[in-house]
């Protein structure tokens, strides 16, 4: 279970932290809806007045897309590098999420803005910037990953007060605008100015680089998408991130029915933040030590608790707390674990492909579980039901996890079939 502590890493960091650094931005710009969107909820209820889950219905759609279009996308990060997309996606994304404060009072108008959004959204997949950062890091990969993940611990710490200003200061509309600015100032630059990876640098230098997929597509569709180690990856990142991405987006609203104050339940969720970059670090640490499916099983767990604080002790600001720093630390631990994972069991060749595919489940996950979640809250007028259904998911996705078994001996050049 325990291995020896890894040589090199000091090393790794000295000459590519640049790229972690970029790379970690665009994982927090990869969050600017997951983060917000909650907080537009009750504006745009009040002045139109949908339903919450047809306010959220604009996410199905972005999840529907993720999950069609990620394989191809990873496929052609593979093939061409992570650079290019990168810097698409940072000037694409805030500029249709902004658009989403022009909707009408008309749904299908705001569904149409949700459609656009959803197609910027096909340049800002998990892989783009894991990519960046597998093939600069051997010894240290666990907690560089955990580094780039972390940038969605970084978003989830400045996105919801940010978002509660900007709607209170100047209203719902503008607050899209506001937080979209935050973005493309913060992440344009960092991205354009040190993303890279090994197939970007091969590309400049006019070589054919070693670590590109001597398969095409179709091949791994048929011997490694479809195997059962990596349907069981893939399910259990859908389990796992259906249960937590769902509770996140969610957060402020569980709170608010609870009987905690908007404005205190949006700076409680503020902790999220610091929770989830401590558990990613934390973990991404001890994947370099400790084999990951044990790690996993542990920490996805974890939400079970949370929604137990929640559900039993809905009117306490101290049970709320802990309940957000619990979800903020299996929030942390989930995309870490899918990265390694997906890095350790599969051929490092396919890795865009192999995690733009796990990362498109993910959306899907991100997309549904939310609406499903206020689908029964609209019905049942309480979220108590879909919280205490999540707590069998979790239990299975952890069960997934721990069935994989150890490591392949030889992932960089042989291909998991089992």
């Amino acid at each position: 279970m325990f291995k020896a502590m890894p040589q090199g890493a000091g090393a790794e960091w000295r000459a590519h932290w640049p790229v972690v650094m970029a790379a970690c931005s665009g994982m927090g710009l990869s969050t600017i809806a997951q983060y917000t969107v909650s907080l537009f909820i009750e504006p745009i209820e009040a002045e139109f007045g949908w339903t919450r889950a047809q306010i959220m219905s604009g996410m199905i759609i972005t999840a529907t897309i993720g999950v069609l279009c990620a394989p191809l996308i990873g496929a052609a990060i593979d093939r061409y590098g992570p650079r290019r997309f990168g810097i698409a996606a940072s000037l694409a994304v805030p500029a249709c999420y902004a658009l989403l404060g022009a909707t009408s009072d008309n749904i299908w108008v705001w569904r149409a803005l949700w459609f656009l959004f959803a197609l910027s959204t096909i340049l800002l997949q998990p892989a783009i910037w894991t990519a960046a950062v597998t093939g600069f890091f051997e010894k240290g990969r666990g907690f560089a990953l955990a580094c780039v993940l972390g940038g969605s611990g970084f978003s989830s710490i400045v996105m919801p007060p940010l978002a509660y200003f900007a709607i209170e200061q100047w209203g719902w509309r503008m607050g899209f605008a506001a937080i979209s600015l935050f973005w493309l100032v913060l992440v344009f630059p960092l991205v354009t100015l040190f993303l890279t990876s090994r197939t970007d640098r091969d590309r400049a230098a006019g070589t054919k680089s070693e670590r590109g997929p001597g398969r095409n597509f179709g091949f791994v569709l048929r011997h490694v998408i479809l195997s059962r180690k990596f349907l069981q990856v893939a399910l259990a990142g859908l389990l796992i991130a259906t249960v937590v991405v769902s509770i996140v987006t969610s957060l402020v609203p569980i709170m608010s029915a609870n009987g905690i104050e908007r404005g205190e339940a949006a700076a409680i969720a503020g902790m999220l933040g610091f929770a989830s970059i401590f558990g990613r670090l934390t973990v991404g640490w001890l994947l370099d030590h400790i084999e990951a499916r044990f790690l996993a099983a542990i920490m996805l767990c974890m939400p079970m608790i949370a929604i137990l604080l929640l559900t039993q002790m809905p009117n306490s600001v101290p049970a709320a707390i802990a309940a957000v720093l619990i979800i903020g630390l299996a929030l942390g631990a989930e995309l870490d674990l899918l990265a390694y994972i997906t890095s350790r069991y599969f051929d490092l060749a396919f890795f865009g492909t192999l995690f733009g595919t796990i990362g498109g489940f993910v959306t899907l996950a991100g997309g549904m579980g939310p609406v499903l979640l206020n689908m029964i809250y609209d019905a049942t007028g309480s979220y108590t039901p879909a919280l205490l259904g999540a707590i069998p998911v979790s239990l299975t996705a952890a069960l997934l996890f721990l069935l994989l078994g150890p490591y392949p001996k030889d992932v960089n050049t042989g291909i998991a079939l089992h």
